[in-house]
């Protein structure tokens, strides 16, 4: 990964190239920070992509709005209980936390990639009106050694998907370069039951190459399957 700076950051840049996990990460990746701003450039494309997490409202509706409407319901229906705490353990580039958080939710997110967590941390410092917590770590370490219980644990496992599957989008595709996959996820998921109070939500593309626990119950888009599983209170 290439890093740039302008001068007013250039002491964040000299710790973030001490991080030794940085080095594996594809170099027509692009990290920039521009005053306030912190965003990628994903240059294996003819046009290179740039990637901001932007959680003002308007222009976050705008670039999402799409796939937030598609949620939206599906969220209200799973996520039943108004103002739940929910624990976001896959939290990317945020834009299912944001849409939690915009229900009224109380979210919390984590992510195991410095790089993702960077970006999140800055996007919510830019937002100034959103209450998401952000923690950066490994989901499994961080729900064994915390005593907190959440209503839901969402975990989006995005990755293990069938080679002809349709084209994931290029933030999709960029996140995947960036990120740190979880492979043990049924451990994962045993944990999480143990601290959901309610339910583990399991999100995953329908034509996953992964081997889950058995779900209590199934809810099902053309694209996504949704696997429940039952926490310690349900």
């Amino acid at each position: 990964m290439k890093i740039f700076s302008d001068k007013y950051n250039k002491d964040r840049i000299l710790f973030l190239k001490n991080i030794a996990s940085l080095d594996i990460i594809d170099n027509k990746i692009e990290l920039h920070f521009n005053k306030d701003k912190i965003y990628l450039i994903n240059n294996n494309y003819k046009d290179p992509v740039k990637i901001i997490i932007d959680f003002n409202e308007k222009r976050f509706l705008e670039k999402n709005n799409t796939r937030l409407k598609d949620n939206n319901d599906i969220f209200k229906k799973i996520f039943s209980i108004k103002n739940s705490t929910i624990l976001d353990g896959t939290a990317g580039f945020g834009r299912d936390g944001y849409l939690l958080d915009s229900m009224n939710h109380n979210v919390t997110m984590i992510d195991n990639s410095p790089i993702v967590s960077l970006l999140l941390k800055n996007a919510l410092n830019r937002s100034g009106n959103r209450s998401i917590t952000l923690f950066h770590g490994n989901t499994y370490d961080h729900i064994k050694h915390s005593i907190k219980k959440y209503n839901y644990i969402y975990l989006d496992f995005m990755f293990n998907k069938l080679k002809n599957s349709s084209l994931s989008s290029k933030n999709d595709e960029t996140l995947k370069l960036i990120s740190f996959i979880e492979n043990d996820k049924n451990k994962i998921i045993e944990i999480a039951q143990k601290r959901a109070i309610n339910k583990v939500v399991v999100k995953e593309p329908v034509n996953s190459l992964s081997i889950l626990s058995k779900p209590n119950h199934i809810i099902k888009t053309k694209l996504i399957s949704y696997n429940i599983y039952l926490g310690s209170d349900a």
